[in-house]
């Protein structure tokens, strides 16, 4: 059994896996983003396009540019864990956000960061907005 890289301790098939197979929409934005955290530990860089907001900044570029730069930062990069910090439900304008901290080494350099970020539901499920690093 592999467990998911999301640190919920459930197998990868039952957790994320449905999710970047494109059989699961993550049903808030709490599992969105611990579904990109596996994405980004797993290389699933579709997937992580495919979750981004249309009103991501990266969505005005070309998409083989920001693909690109996905697959090289999951490449060069280790995942080594995840926590939640804090979610809040959605606002009145529909955004939720979630606190996370991320465990990401290069090279044996720790990369490792908090961050908040905003979720915003578009037609088909739950997308990341924006995120703001709180502390490197």
């Amino acid at each position: 059994m592999r467990v998911c890289p999301c640190d919920s301790l459930l197998p990868y098939v039952d957790c994320c896996g449905p999710c970047h197979r494109g059989t699961r929409e993550a049903p808030d934005a709490r599992a969105l983003m611990r579904s990109r955290y596996a994405a980004f530990a797993l290389k699933e860089v579709d997937y992580l396009w495919r979750t981004l907001h249309a009103d991501h900044p990266d969505r005005a570029r070309p998409a083989e540019d920001v693909l690109r730069e996905l697959r090289d930062a999951c490449s060069a990069n280790r995942y080594l864990g995840l926590r939640i910090l804090e979610t809040e439900e959605p606002d009145a304008n529909g955004v939720a956000h979630v606190m996370f901290a991320a465990r990401v080494f290069r090279k044996g350099r720790d990369l490792s960061f908090i961050e908040r970020s905003e979720f915003l539901r578009d037609g088909e499920g739950w997308r990341y907005l924006r995120g703001d690093a709180v502390r490197e």
